[in-house]
């Protein structure tokens, strides 16, 4: 888990979901985390979805502060997947050639489950539903600062990369 930089722009803390429809489309999809302090979560499948089998979570607590008074103290430990599902990808799908990322919006709750999922980058119809209803299954060992589950929301990648069997 690696920290990027947080922006410095002024954000009221935010207990609920983002809206993801004030996100331009060329804007990166971490722009909806900016102003927090953001980690990165590389998480390996050996999934059905794509060759590389990674999962890329971008998180931030999700109440905390813009200004120093009011960012939470401590370390923020990351989520940890205790149950993964892959989402679907239809032959039919592989058939086309539809391949890429769909990439959506989550809240990850202190008591582990998933909620609020929103989509951010659309990829076909059919797997942007999947990658829905996969990460809806998710569980996870929650986030936590200061020992305290707490409440994160995060960007989640989910690629979709075709890749033939093994002869």
């Amino acid at each position: 888990m690696s920290s990027l930089p947080a922006k410095p722009e002024a954000m009221n803390p935010r207990k609920g979901p983002a809206n993801v429809a004030d996100l331009g489309p060329s804007d990166p999809p971490e722009k909806i985390l900016s102003g927090k302090e953001v980690y990165t979560l590389d998480v390996n499948l050996p999934n059905l979805t794509s060759a590389s089998g990674s999962w890329i979570l971008n998180f931030a607590q999700l109440d905390e502060g813009s200004t120093p008074f009011n960012r939470p103290s401590g370390t923020l430990s990351g989520p940890v997947p205790i149950l993964k599902v892959d989402p679907k990808y239809p032959p039919e799908t592989i058939k086309e050639n539809i391949e890429g990322e769909v990439v959506l919006y989550a809240i990850i709750r202190a008591n582990g489950l998933v909620d609020s999922i929103q989509l951010v980058r659309k990829l076909d119809p059919r797997l942007d539903m999947n990658a829905i209803q996969a990460l809806a299954q998710w569980k996870f060992r929650p986030a936590a600062r200061g020992g305290k589950p707490v409440d994160i929301e995060a960007v989640v990648h989910i690629p979709f990369k075709h890749h033939p069997p093994e002869p």
